[in-house]
């Protein structure tokens, strides 16, 4: 037994009996893995924040910080309504040539968050069927935070890859969100647009942190090691005698796919 150990003579009650029961404590080992840092994550007042939820917010920078407009377009034509034309008058819905603009602004944002977001699922789904949604998601010593985006955003620390779903399902549904309000007869006010636009940037820059981390714990990449090897680059560093996969762009997933079939 250990100095800290115990022995009740006997246990009694009116539905349990018992006697020489032992109770021993042996060594008490602090758990300063990530798990056990859930409570000291910061939970803000808007979790999972939507489009509306930072509205105010977003007024206070667009009233320090205006936005500009120089039309590339007069003409509005994103509707059966039109074309219309917005020179100095509005069009069949109502909006003018300002809003119009906001809009496109909108548009452009969800677009290009939608782009970065579609790779991120592809990637996060492609990697949890290949090593399993408890995946941990480890980033080892040289990173202190491994996802600042998603944890001011969800409120919690992704442990695994079947973590960051809860994320990409956030992200996805606040575009989806977004891109309606693109639709006809929506918005009128062009602050409202930039606001959103403003939302979309920060969906946009979830969606990518979620392809980051996805492929850098489960593909093992860099994580912030000082020492990591360089790569050789160029025609040089081609061996003729092997297979030559050429990659343009930022995916990965196909890359691996093809090595593991080579």
């Amino acid at each position: 037994m250990t100095p800290n150990s115990t022995k009740p003579k006997e246990f009694k009650d009116d539905f349990w009996k018992a006697k020489d029961i032992k109770f021993s404590f042996g060594e008490i080992i602090e758990d300063d893995s990530p798990v056990s840092e859930d409570k000291e994550t910061f939970v803000g007042p808007t979790l999972k924040p939507s489009a509306t939820d930072l509205r105010s917010w977003d007024m206070k920078l667009l009233e320090r910080y205006p936005p500009f407009y120089a039309p590339f377009c007069d003409m509005c034509c994103l509707c059966t309504y039109g074309k219309c034309d917005l020179t100095g008058k509005k069009g069949a819905c109502g909006i003018d040539i300002e809003a119009q603009q906001g809009r496109f602004a909108l548009l452009t944002c969800c677009i290009g968050a939608a782009a970065h977001s579609a790779h991120s699922r592809h990637l996060l789904e492609y990697l949890i069927h290949k090593v399993g949604p408890d995946h941990p998601v480890d980033f080892g010593n040289n990173i202190d935070i491994e996802a600042p985006i998603i944890r001011t955003l969800i409120g919690k620390a992704p442990r695994t890859l079947g973590d960051i779903r809860e994320a990409m399902s956030y992200m996805e549904e606040e575009n989806l969100h977004l891109l309606s309000a693109c639709h006809t007869g929506q918005e009128g006010n062009h602050l409202d647009f930039e606001s959103k636009a403003l939302h979309a940037g920060l969906m946009d820059h979830i969606g990518m942190e979620i392809g980051d981390i996805s492929q850098i714990t489960a593909l093992n990449l860099p994580k912030g090691d000082p020492d990591t090897s360089l790569i050789e680059l160029g025609i040089g560093s081609i061996d003729r005698d092997k297979p030559v996969i050429l990659c343009i762009g930022h995916n990965v997933a196909p890359l691996v796919l093809e090595l593991l079939i080579i």
